[in-house]
């Protein structure tokens, strides 16, 4: 099992335009992962973690895009419950 850490996402326009999401994470090692790699890497049993400023949250996987008229999959995500700073979403982009 291998560990990842994430400190910076890459997102893009959704299709309608409407939002932007999140299409893959870059890890403190400063490689690119697209959303597709890092669900099949966590089906694998290995551990994705955000990091950011001492905070750490585990990554987990969504079928889709989190806002009800997307379609993007597949999608990652973080406990709800983490701080503000290791949330995925707020992660700054790279």
């Amino acid at each position: 099992m291998a560990m990842f850490t994430v400190v910076r996402v890459r997102k893009e326009w959704s299709a309608d335009r409407s939002h932007r999401h999140i299409e893959g994470v870059l890890t403190a090692a400063n490689v690119y992962y697209d959303c597709q790699q890092v669900v099949a890497s966590i089906d694998a049993g290995n551990i994705w973690n955000t990091s950011l400023d001492g905070y750490s949250a585990r990554i987990t996987t969504l079928g889709y895009c989190p806002v009800p008229s997307c379609l993007a999959k597949p999608y990652l995500k973080t406990h709800p419950d983490s701080w503000d700073l290791d949330n995925l979403e707020n992660l700054p982009e790279g």
